[in-house]
């Protein structure tokens, strides 16, 4: 049997439709404890973290007459990278050197690893809560995004 969970399949076997509460709870507790220890495993390894994106552009320059660039696309002047990011609700970019891209990259990779972690972590929180309180997880309010 398959029930929607989010925007996820969740395939249940006979077993699982046969099983109390407690049984449940007890498999989302091991469930929650596996996300556990991927989290304290992956946490020695992670560096900084940051927020954003980063992307690297190629531009025309000012001068119409004298350059390449203007007759060419392939021509343009670039790489230039940026880091995108959002402060106090407003859009703030940072150019960065080849070098610098090379390290905030993986610093975002390292912070989307965690949050996919952590989202994980919630869900199964949502479900045990669910199981504790015997309501549907779609009756359970949503928390308010900060």
């Amino acid at each position: 049997m398959r029930i929607a969970y989010g925007t996820q399949l969740v395939c249940l076997t006979m077993s699982d439709m046969k099983a109390t509460p407690k049984d449940k709870l007890a498999q989302a507790s091991q469930r929650y404890e596996r996300l556990r220890r991927e989290l304290a495993s992956l946490a020695p390894q992670m560096g900084f973290l940051l927020t954003g994106s980063v992307q690297s552009r190629f531009f025309e320059c000012s001068r119409q007459n004298n350059c390449r660039c203007h007759d060419d696309m392939a021509s343009r002047h670039g790489p230039y990278h940026y880091w995108t990011r959002k402060v106090k609700g407003k859009t703030v970019s940072v150019s960065l050197t080849d070098e610098q891209l090379a390290f905030v990259r993986e610093w975002i990779n390292n912070s989307r690893a965690l949050e996919r972690l952590l989202k994980k972590m919630r869900d199964e929180s949502m479900r045990a809560v669910a199981l504790t309180t015997g309501k549907t997880i779609e009756e359970i309010p949503a928390t308010r995004a900060r």
